[in-house]
């Protein structure tokens, strides 16, 4: 029941690829709010550039685990989940103002953010240091600084807040400022570092996985640094605030209780990753 939208153009809808045998509940259904009911569908908006939750694959058509995610969703509450692209930036401002019902985007939970949207919360990540094969081997160790670095990152994610408060702490300690050069998209900034304009790129754990995992055998390859103890966030689906969560909630949690969760995001090589227990706004800090 999942179609991706673009705000100005439509986009092919994505095969469904979730277990079969996901039910549908009547409960849940009409605990959605009286809008949804009456118009049949949600708005999510996504960035697809964050690869494996949500990207284009090489037809075109939008796919990943938040997005195998949405059509599980789809078929339990009964209604049509569109998916809408946006840039990352525009995403809780559209929410906030009423263009979305939600987003799918890797979005990491923060009370900031909480203000004005709420989350369900089901998956965690740390950061990792995207590198050409072979180059800033000072890297590896999980403790190495970035001072000095050419980094880059994607507009208004949370791997650019931290890597600005990263820079701060350089210079407070008296050290170089982190070269931070930002990029509408991490597929952007990914760019960067093959081309050799950034050192290196900052996203979360799964993503600079993902995509070191794509450039196997290329002429120029890539690879990843794990920082586990580095911005440990509980990410999620964000909703408009005050009356979708709940039912998402609750729906989520019959996707873990029933093992079909687990399913859909091992088949994407994050099941170290997901949470057993759905939850509302559990994001503690602004980091």
């Amino acid at each position: 029941m999942t179609e991706s939208v673009a705000e100005t153009a439509s986009e092919p809808a994505a095969p469904s690829a979730v277990p079969v045998g996901i039910a549908y509940n009547e409960a849940l259904y009409e605990q959605l709010p009286q809008d949804i009911k009456d118009k049949g569908y949600i708005v999510l908006a996504t960035d697809p550039t964050d690869p494996p939750l949500e990207f284009y694959d090489e037809g075109g058509v939008i796919v990943g685990s938040e997005v195998d995610m949405v059509e599980a969703l789809a078929r339990i509450l009964g209604v049509k989940i569109l998916l809408t692209v946006s840039p990352f930036g525009n995403i809780i401002p559209g929410v906030a103002a009423g263009r979305f019902d939600g987003a799918v985007s890797g979005f990491a939970d923060r009370p900031s953010r909480q203000q004005v949207v709420d989350f369900v919360n089901y998956f965690t990540t740390s950061r990792g240091l995207l590198v050409l094969k072979g180059q800033h081997p000072e890297l590896k160790k999980a403790t190495a600084e970035l001072c000095g670095k050419a980094v880059a990152v994607a507009l208004a994610t949370s791997a650019a807040e931290n890597v600005v408060r990263q820079s701060a702490a350089c210079v407070k300690g008296g050290k170089a400022e982190i070269d931070i050069q930002e990029y509408p998209t991490q597929a952007d900034g990914v760019t960067a570092v093959r081309s050799g304009r950034a050192d290196l790129s900052f996203f979360g754990a799964h993503a600079a996985s993902w995509i070191a995992k794509q450039t196997e055998g290329e002429a120029v390859e890539l690879e990843v640094f794990l920082r586990p103890e580095d911005g440990k966030d509980i990410n999620g689906i964000l909703l408009r605030k005050g009356d979708l969560a709940p039912v998402f909630q609750a729906a989520i949690q019959q996707l873990m209780d029933s093992g079909d969760f687990e399913t859909i995001w091992t088949k994407w090589g994050l099941h170290n990753v997901i949470l057993s227990t759905a939850t509302i706004n559990a994001g503690t800090v602004d980091k």
